[in-house]
């Protein structure tokens, strides 16, 4: 797959972790949030070449 589309997708999951923080009871919001912030890390790595999938 593209890197720029994986990327992509990776960026989605990671918004639709943060923003789901508050409407959840799984998890903290607190976890949710950083959950989310470290995977939309995730996908920037990927986009800018430093990771590959």
């Amino acid at each position: 797959m593209d890197r720029n589309l994986s990327a992509f997708w990776i960026g989605l999951v990671g918004a639709t972790i943060t923003l789901s923080s508050y409407s959840q009871t799984f998890v903290s919001p607190t976890q949710c949030i950083a959950t989310g912030l470290f995977v939309l890390m995730f996908g920037l790595l990927v986009r800018e070449g430093l990771l590959s999938l």
